[in-house]
């Protein structure tokens, strides 16, 4: 039985669904959203599940926050409710050390640490991007001097964006209100490789943008051979961070045209992926959680 859980506006579990019951796998979904209430009880002292008075089985689980509705709404309620649901399936999913998951070993752990994955990416083998990490506007003026720089949120929820001194000068202070990782500007393509199991899954990501996610559906993907001189630093990694479903972002480096790593996420969108390799990716994310 795979138990798949979220929000129910979240098109990454639509999807995964859609292909499960296609599959014709034992399955029970439980999403929430404001409109529909999800009747949902976890007694701890039984350790039961149940909806209503249904209990809820698993052997199998696929977990995910909505992150969709608060984009959709900016409310800041919607995310405080997307959150609370998803501590409620990870306790109950790690609580029951049979259920086959992704990611087990990361348990407890909200997401990847940006700058701790740079430094142990390099320790694998993975070039990296010239970086620093502060919150000064001298270091940022000083780093736009030597080159082209992006910037982007040192806990990521944000996108990657390009410096310049018209974004500097609208901060009044000699400091930025919180540390922003700072780096060299990589260029296309655009390479990101999933980590499915022992399965590792690469695309190409072509897009008019820093960061392709700004132009949504105008990013056009499509499947490639994963470059086999990444895919054993890149184990090495995803390893030592407890993670056998991720997936690495690349970009090229302006001098060598050498794909740089820039981060691995510990629950990425895979919806597009997916369709640009024909389902294939999802299969295989249903293949490792049913143990085929």
């Amino acid at each position: 039985m795979l138990l798949i859980a979220g929000g129910e506006a979240d098109t990454q579990l639509q999807r995964l669904i859609a292909r499960a019951k296609a599959r014709g796998i034992t399955m029970t979904s439980l999403l929430h959203s404001p409109e529909d209430d999800l009747d949902l009880v976890w007694d701890l002292e039984t350790g039961t599940l149940r909806v209503g008075t249904a209990e809820i089985r698993a052997t199998a689980a696929f977990i995910r926050q909505d992150v969709f509705r608060y984009l959709a709404t900016r409310k800041a309620t919607d995310q405080t409710d997307a959150r609370n649901w998803k501590v409620l399936f990870d306790g109950w999913v790690w609580s029951n050390p049979d259920i086959r998951l992704f990611n087990r070993e990361f348990a407890m752990r909200d997401a990847v640490n940006k700058p701790l994955a740079l430094i142990w990416a390099r320790d694998a083998g993975l070039p990296i991007p010239r970086t620093s990490i502060h919150s000064s506007k001298e270091e940022a003026r000083a780093s736009l001097a030597r080159g082209s720089v992006v910037y982007k949120p040192v806990a990521g929820g944000d996108m990657c964006r390009e410096l310049d001194m018209e974004a500097l000068g609208r901060v009044p202070k000699p400091h930025l209100p919180r540390p922003y990782i700072f780096q060299e500007r990589l260029v296309a393509p655009d390479l990101r490789i999933f980590r499915v199991g022992e399965r590792f899954y690469a695309f190409e990501i072509e897009a008019d943008a820093l960061d392709y996610r700004t132009v949504g559906g105008a990013a056009k993907i499509k499947r490639v051979t994963v470059p086999l001189h990444l895919l054993g630093p890149l184990r090495k990694l995803t390893n030592r961070l407890g993670l056998t479903y991720a997936a690495a972002d690349f970009k090229a480096s302006a001098e060598s045209d050498a794909l740089i790593f820039l981060e691995v996420n510990s629950n990425p969108m895979f919806a597009a992926f997916d369709h640009a390799s024909d389902g294939a990716l999802v299969d295989g994310m249903l293949d490792w959680l049913t143990g085929q």
